[in-house]
C-alpha cells in the first residue's frame, strides 16, 4: 500500500483498522468470523498478532499485566496464556488469503524478527505495525525500519522522551511512518487519555498521529478526530461472554459498526476548515440577512442619521455594515417611512 495514498485517503474518509488482536482464541474458524466482523462493519483493515511464544514470553520470568491477571486464570503462566491464544504460520497464511477473498486488508503486529520476517516476506502485508510494548525496543525498531514498508508506530505506556527515541530511529531508515497515540489500559479510563497529546506528537515529529481507542464507546475517538486523528485502531470481539485477556475491552460486531459509521460521519463534520457558504445555506442566505430601512419620512435634502435607520429582514438592500457610509449625506429624493434604502438615496 502506497503511504501518500493511504495517507491521502485517510485525510478524506479515515482508515479505521478493526484489532481482532488475539480475540479469537487461537482458533482459525474464529478468526476468519473476526475478518467477516470488520469488513461488515465497514472497516478499512483487520489487524491480528503474530508471534511464537517461545521467542516473546519467558516460562518463569514473564510477568501477567493487571487486566490479564483480571480476565483469564490466575493460576496460568503468562507464557501458558499467550500460548494458548498463538495461530501457526501456516493459520496465518490461510487467514490472509481469506482476507484478500474477502477485499479487506490484512494486517498483524509482529512480535519478533521471525514473525516479521513471515508477514513481509511471505505474507506480503502492505505495512507493518508494531506493539507499544516495542517502544523502547530499538533493534526491533530499526530492523522493521530498514523493511521500508509504511510502518505504524503504538506508544502506549511511553514517555514522550521514548516516543521520540523510538521515531527517530525508525526516521533514520524509513520516512513512511504513522504515529498512533495510545493508552495501554484494557478499557482506557477517559481521565488518563490525555488527547491534547495528538496535536502535540503531530507537530513535534512531523508525522501523521492517529489513536488507538481502548475505551469501551466512540465518545474518545471522537475527541481524537477533532484533534487530527484520522487513522483508528479498535478492538472488537465476536462476544463478551468469551474467555480472553482483550474480550472485556472490546467492541461487540454491533459496536463496531457503530463506531465505524460514528466516526465516518464526525468526519464529514468537520469538512474542511475553511469557512465559507455551504451548499446548504445558499437558499437561506437572504433571508437570513438584515438591511438598511428607513424608520421615518425624510425630505429631500435632510441630512441621515443613525437613528434613521433600522435593520429589518428583508429580501434585498445594503446590508448594515454601509451605514457610516450613509451617515451624514442628503437625501436625493423625499422618502417614506418603510422604504428599503438604495445608494441613489444619496445626494450627488
Amino acid at each position: 500500500m502506497d503511504y501518500e495514498t493511504l495517507i491521502q485517503n485517510a485525510e478524506r474518509n479515515l482508515f479505521i483498522i478493526g484489532e481482532a488482536g488475539v480475540n479469537h482464541n487461537g482458533d482459525l474458524a474464529t478468526a476468519k468470523k473476526l475478518v467477516d466482523v470488520a469488513r461488515v462493519s465497514g472497516c478499512d483493515a483487520v489487524k491480528f498478532q503474530t508471534w511464537k511464544t517461545e521467542k516473546v514470553y519467558c516460562r518463569e520470568r514473564s510477568i501477567k499485566p493487571e487486566y490479564q491477571i483480571e480476565t483469564t486464570d490466575e493460576a496460568e503462566s503468562e507464557y501458558d496464556t499467550i500460548k494458548k491464544l498463538e495461530l501457526s504460520f501456516d493459520e496465518f497464511k490461510e487467514l490472509k488469503e481469506y482476507c484478500d477473498s474477502q477485499e479487506i486488508v490484512f494486517l498483524s503486529t509482529p512480535d519478533e524478527q521471525e514473525s516479521a520476517d513471515f508477514l513481509i516476506d511471505e505474507l506480503q502485508v502492505p505495512m507493518m505495525k508494531t506493539a507499544s510494548q516495542d517502544v523502547t525496543n530499538i533493534p526491533f525498531l530499526r530492523y522493521l525500519g530498514k523493511k521500508k514498508l509504511p510502518l505504524i508506530f503504538s506508544t502506549g505506556a511511553s514517555t514522550l522522551e521514548e516516543v521520540l527515541d523510538g521515531v527517530s530511529t525508525i526516521l533514520r531508515e524509513n520516512d513512511a511512518l504513522i504515529i498512533l497515540h495510545c493508552l495501554s489500559s484494557y478499557p482506557a479510563p477517559l481521565e488518563d487519555l490525555n488527547l491534547n497529546a495528538i496535536p502535540e506528537l503531530a507537530r513535534l515529529t512531523n508525522c501523521p498521529v492517529g489513536f488507538s481507542d481502548h475505551t469501551v464507546g466512540v465518545e474518545a475517538s471522537c475527541a481524537a478526530l477533532a484533534l487530527g486523528a484520522r487513522i483508528f485502531e479498535k478492538h472488537f470481539t465476536l462476544s463478551h461472554d468469551q474467555a480472553g485477556p482483550d474480550h472485556q475491552a472490546s467492541l461487540t460486531p454491533e459496536g463496531l459498526t457503530r463506531y465505524v459509521s460514528t466516526l465516518r460521519e464526525i468526519r464529514k463534520a468537520l469538512g474542511d476548515g475553511h469557512k465559507r457558504v455551504m451548499p446548504s445555506e445558499t437558499s437561506n442566505r437572504k433571508a437570513f440577512r438584515r438591511y438598511l430601512v428607513f424608520d421615518r419620512d425624510i425630505k429631500k435634502g435632510e441630512l441621515f442619521s443613525p437613528d434613521d435607520f433600522l435593520f429589518k429582514k428583508v429580501a434585498d438592500g445594503v446590508a448594515p455594515k454601509h451605514l457610516d457610509e450613509v451617515v451624514g449625506s442628503r437625501a436625493s429624493e423625499d422618502i417614506s417611512e418603510g422604504d428599503l434604502f438604495h445608494w441613489k438615496h444619496l445626494a450627488k
